[in-house]
């Protein structure tokens, strides 16, 4: 018999999970109702997707019919590829992005990674089970650290220190070695630099993360700098995210401007996706193909994403090793998505995360 496999799929729910303790105006961003939350703060930023959507879409952004992060991203999105609308729509559509990359960033820096954090408590759960970490695969639809902080948090915990759960910047599974950076000055809380072949528990962010970015000489590039599929990867080992950092590529030269590298959540996102980030979602459907077990964590698979739903529908279709799909949301509709998406005869769904975890 074949050792056991388990692949666990996080969404942005995985996170809010650990960050509902936290005011409303202070949590991590979901879909619906993000304009509501960030307008108050951040509406000088937004004021060109303000005006972009009510000149040319009578649309308010506080109208519940039009509260949807993902569904203005798709719009601007759509535009911003030809028409006389185009540099409009792309400089409203980049100020989104960073409004979004400061709010998530932002509002989860402060959320503490410790043993009583649901996304660490289910993570540890399979290593309790006696998984090996090279069996435990994590795919993640977030560009927030969380996981990376859960894996970072778990690799320090006594008794584990000599098993390698975590192996940094490795454990993304990426194609090419990135370039690898540290702040300059000391101090800061840097994850440490993994050792050997990357053997770990995989970490394979299909969205991208923002710890990763590419570097431009301009606050404002150009799109076809922006989305230039074979731009350069940097990973910084910070622990806290600088969404406006600057790094050195050079000895001696000015500090050049990032942009942190997350894939926006629009509708045919494999237009835009960076070259490297191709085998990283062959290889997470891989690994949900082979899966003896597959947790859905926070994640609704939402419909307007087409390469996510179809991943995993052809993944779950195809699984001949699975014995357990579990769903971890609060709301049971999210149940049927995935029934459907699978044609699963047998699917767990459970309320919470202390529920999965047996704890309520």
């Amino acid at each position: 018999m074949s050792e056991e496999k388990v692949t666990l799929i996080l969404g942005a729910g995985a996170t809010l999970a650990d960050g509902l303790r936290k005011p409303i105006k202070n949590q991590p961003p979901l879909d619906h109702g993000f304009f509501k939350n960030v307008l108050q703060s951040h509406g000088n930023e937004l004021a060109a997707v303000t005006k972009y959507m009510r000149d040319y879409y009578d649309a308010t952004l506080t109208d519940p019919a039009w509260d949807s992060l993902e569904h203005v991203m798709a719009v601007l999105y759509t535009d911003l590829f030809g028409g006389e609308l185009e540099q409009e729509a792309y400089k409203a559509f980049v100020m989104l992005i960073r409004v979004y990359n400061v709010r998530l960033a932002t509002t989860t820096e402060d959320i503490p990674m410790t043993p009583r954090c649901l996304m660490y408590r289910v993570i540890v759960d399979f290593l309790n089970k006696g998984l090996a970490p090279s069996n435990i695969t994590v795919i993640s639809f977030n560009q927030d650290i969380q996981a990376e902080k859960a894996l970072d948090a778990i690799q320090h915990t006594k008794g584990r220190m000599q098993q390698r759960v975590f192996s940094f910047p490795q454990c993304y599974h990426l194609p090419k070695e990135p370039r690898l950076t540290a702040p300059s000055r000391g101090g800061q809380p840097l994850f440490d630099i993994g050792q050997g072949n990357g053997s770990g528990i995989a970490l394979l962010k299909l969205h991208g993360s923002l710890n990763w970015y590419s570097t431009h000489n301009t606050p404002h590039p150009r799109r076809q700098s922006l989305f230039d599929p074979t731009r350069v990867i940097g990973i910084t080992r910070r622990k806290t995210i600088d969404t406006s950092m600057r790094v050195d590529v050079r000895p001696g030269a000015r500090k050049i401007i990032t942009f942190p590298m997350v894939v926006p959540p629009v509708v045919h996102k494999s237009g835009i996706l960076h070259r490297d980030l191709r085998p990283v979602w062959s290889l997470a459907e891989e690994r949900l193909k082979t899966a003896n077990k597959v947790i859905i964590f926070g994640y609704s698979c939402p419909p307007n994403d087409w390469e996510a739903a179809n991943l995993v529908c052809r993944a779950l279709t195809q699984n001949a090793e699975l014995t357990e799909v579990s769903v971890i949301d609060p709301e049971p509709n999210v149940l049927l998505r995935y029934v459907g998406l699978g044609n699963l005869n047998t699917i767990s769904y459970y309320r919470s995360a202390a529920a999965y975890l047996g704890a309520e």
